[in-house]
């Protein structure tokens, strides 16, 4: 039996920052955590653009190691074009969920956990300074929290032209928990607090029990929390199983749908024929009495259901348009010049699912190739993200 997830994400800003430089992407069967460094801009940049590569790369079918090395490669390229962002690097801890099997790729001192039968497991190593200290028995655990220099990453991805990326699978069972957090969680909250956040049943009560525990311990560092529990996919016929104990009369009554027998069509032919018959025997009017009108057709009342449904199906689109525009955005191309717009990048016959928020003077033709990609993909994302996407890709002077 195969497993499905259901998945949480929260992401704050600590008590002591002026900027988020975490990201997180989920867009299953991709979930990944970014930490960017090198000062408020540059920091933010690097996470932003390796979220958004990386999530480009695995939906162009790339592997997750390939994604990642795509999305080293474009923070390096950025750095190295822009004297602004030089020495911007991010962390970046992803899974990629296939059958029973996740998938991980792994750079910096963001983690992932495993919470299994109760017990909480580090899946990650840390690749920081103090982080190669405890593993050389020169720091305990409870040292390396409060060292001086625990935040001296050893490996960053965008840092170098080639990353040395950790890559590893685990087998997952029914049951599990997985955490991927920025070092703002880790780092201020115990493993015994991280394991009683992740034993609630909620996902998103997990996640927001996270950062209020961070918070509570003094929010000095960005916090982020992307939280999977995992459970058995139920068998694909149990739902029309019966209950074996419910009576076959006592069984649920299925009331067919409008658009396969419209209100009126019904309501004519259940009075169709009786109105013919009782015309029939009626005794002949006076030529001056006026003619009767016949009853409606079976035809036209199925014309007026598919008119009414027809009618709530354009309600429904032009409500969802609203709220769209005004909750999600993606990064596109109008006139030749790149454009945030807000909405769905979705067109139903002449109704457009967006409209345009803010318009860039950047040429599309100007784009690098990997630059192409982010925009030509079109991900969705909150405002704040895709205006984080936007500053990547130049759009703004």
């Amino acid at each position: 039996m195969s497993l499905v997830a259901r998945s949480a994400a929260l992401s704050d800003i600590g008590l002591h920052r002026k900027t988020n430089e975490d990201a997180y992407v989920v867009a299953p069967p991709l979930f990944a955590v970014c930490d960017g460094m090198g000062g408020a801009q540059a920091g933010e940049v690097a996470s932003g653009l390796a979220a958004a590569a990386l999530e480009a790369g695995v939906g162009e079918g790339l592997t997750l190691l390939e994604a990642a090395e795509s999305a080293n490669a474009a923070v390096y390229a950025r750095a190295e074009e822009d004297t602004a962002h030089t020495g911007m690097g991010t962390t970046l801890t992803a899974v990629v969920l296939e059958g029973d099997t996740g998938h991980f790729a792994h750079i910096g001192d963001s983690r992932a956990y495993l919470l299994r039968d109760g017990e909480l497991q580090q899946l990650s190593q840390d690749h920081s300074l103090v982080g190669e200290m405890v593993r050389d028995g020169r720091l305990t655990e409870e040292e390396a929290a409060v060292h001086p220099h625990r935040s001296i990453l050893s490996r960053a991805l965008g840092t170098e032209p080639l990353a040395r990326i950790d890559e590893f699978e685990v087998d997952l069972q029914s049951g599990d928990v997985l955490l991927l957090c920025s070092d703002g969680l880790s780092g201020p909250s115990s493993a015994t607090a991280i394991q009683k956040a992740l034993a609630r049943d909620d996902p998103a009560d997990a996640a927001a029990r996270l950062i209020a525990e961070a918070r509570k311990h003094g929010g000095p560092d960005n916090i982020t929390a992307v939280v999977l529990r995992f459970h058995d996919a139920p068998a694909a016929d149990e739902d029309a199983e019966q209950d074996p104990e419910l009576d076959p009369d006592e069984a649920p009554t299925v009331i067919t749908p409008a658009a396969d027998v419209p209100a009126g069509a019904a309501a004519a032919a259940a009075v169709d024929e009786p109105v013919q018959d009782a015309v029939a025997e009626a005794p002949a009017e006076p030529d001056h009495a006026p003619a009767l009108e016949p009853p409606p057709s079976r035809a036209a009342g199925r014309r007026l259901g598919c008119l009414a449904l027809l009618l709530a199906l354009l309600v429904v689109v032009a409500l969802a348009a609203a709220l769209t525009l005004s909750t999600v955005f993606f990064v596109g191309v109008e006139d030749g010049r790149l454009a945030v717009y807000s909405g769905l990048p979705i067109e139903v016959g002449p109704l457009h699912l967006h409209a345009v928020y803010r318009r860039s003077a950047r040429p599309y033709s100007t784009l690098q190739p990997l630059e192409r990609r982010l925009v030509d993909a079109r991900s969705l994302h909150s405002k704040a993200g895709v205006m984080t996407l936007a500053a990547t890709l130049g759009m703004w002077p």
